[in-house]
């Protein structure tokens, strides 16, 4: 079973890497992976990265400027993030 839970726009303006599926309770989430650079974006200091949930969008933001280790890193955390809140919020 496919289901999308968001577009695949941020509201940041992030240029999109990609996207990764998490499967959480026998459903399948596309998460979109964005990169920006959060020290020269506006409101850049206000998000710095990871899971962002804002309306019915969802979406894993990484430094842009980071080295490729530390953008898996980000993604790492984000994909952890984001099964977190799927699980919390349509498994219980």
């Amino acid at each position: 079973m496919n289901e999308s839970y968001s577009p695949l726009q941020s509201p940041y303006g992030g240029r999109l890497l990609g996207v990764v599926q998490l499967r959480v309770g026998g459903r399948l989430y596309a998460v979109p992976v964005q990169a920006m650079d959060f020290a020269s974006s506006d409101g850049g200091a206000e998000h710095s990265g990871g899971f962002f949930v804002q309306g019915d969008t969802m979406g894993i933001l990484v430094d842009e400027t980071a080295s490729d280790e530390q953008m898996r890193s980000q993604v790492m955390e984000g994909c952890a993030e984001a099964a977190r809140h799927l699980s919390a919020k349509f498994l219980n």
